[in-house]
């Protein structure tokens, strides 16, 4: 889990005073990612609704460069944002500060968690044993929020070969796979023929592994069928270049309609069966509700 780390810095007295000594706080992501940035929306949250709101802003500046909505490739004409919803609810976050609002505030921050949090349905259910389990045959897979581990998810390399010529889809999202285990995993994923969709949300990616992928689909024989990667809530992955976008769309079926590329990097062409998170209730959200 990504930790806090407090030290000495200067804030403005939101009373109109003059600049107090304060504590300045930074954060380094050191566990998984999605879980830091729920922290420090949570700790703005706080700050907000009990009307510290410089210091409010200053968490979310924070929150804008863990995100890596500061890099200067998101400024670039040729790439596209993985995650527009999360540029979206910073956004929004930093009007309603500016407006006082602290009702609309504390449910824009509620819904803000759960767009980076794994969907409800999946949070503490059994790790699917892969291994044990008769896994022939599959055209869906769905590990999503099993919290696996690189030497775990290379277990799942079995289960691929396995199912080459028939598995569509394929959810890795929310677990704890690095550059390492995908790079360990592509040799088998480049072959499986109809592979559409892969879901890598919420890993432990850097930016690096979409060049990777980029040099691995420059060749037409490698994952024929992927028409959809999603990698939003990754390490620093915000944006998904024209090139990958570009590639996704020339595997696309000419029957289909057409999506655009901010479609294709942001994932929302990918066929998914939803989630409804209606009555997801976090207790920490809750527990902001007492603040």
């Amino acid at each position: 889990m990504g930790n806090k780390k407090s030290s000495l810095g200067l804030w403005i007295d939101q009373t109109g005073g003059g600049n107090r000594r304060g504590r300045h706080e930074t954060w380094e992501i050191t566990g998984d990612p999605w879980r830091l940035r729920v922290s420090v929306i949570r700790r703005f949250c706080s700050l907000a609704l009990r009307g510290h709101s410089e210091r409010a802003l200053d968490i979310l500046k924070d929150l804008t460069q863990i995100c890596a909505l500061e890099d200067p490739e998101v400024q670039d004409a040729d790439s596209f944002l993985v995650d527009q919803k999360t540029a979206g609810y910073i956004t929004r976050l930093n009007l309603l500060l500016k407006q006082q609002d602290p009702e609309s505030l504390q449910m824009e921050c509620t819904n803000f968690i759960r767009h980076l949090s794994p969907p409800a349905s999946v949070c503490g259910k059994k790790r699917f044993d892969f291994m044990s389990a008769d896994c022939r045959g599959l055209e869906a897979l769905s590990l999503c929020g099993a919290m696996l581990k690189d030497k775990e998810l290379l277990k799942l390399d079995k289960v691929l070969d396995a199912n080459i010529d028939t598995m569509t889809h394929l959810d890795l999202s929310y677990n704890r796979l690095t550059d390492r285990g995908l790079q360990c995993l592509l040799p088998t994923l480049e072959k499986m023929q109809v592979l559409q969709s892969l879901d890598l949300v919420g890993n432990y990616l850097r930016k690096e592994t979409v060049d990777v992928l980029v040099y691995s689909m420059a060749d037409p024989s490698a994952f024929p069928s992927l028409t959809q990667v999603a990698l939003g809530n990754n390490y620093n992955i915000a944006v998904m270049s024209g090139d990958m976008c570009q590639l996704l769309l020339a595997r696309w079926s000419p029957h289909a309609r057409e999506p655009s590329l901010r479609e294709l990097a942001t994932g929302q062409v990918t066929i998914v069966e939803a989630v409804d998170d209606e009555d997801y209730e976090d207790p920490d959200i809750l527990a902001l509700q007492l603040v």
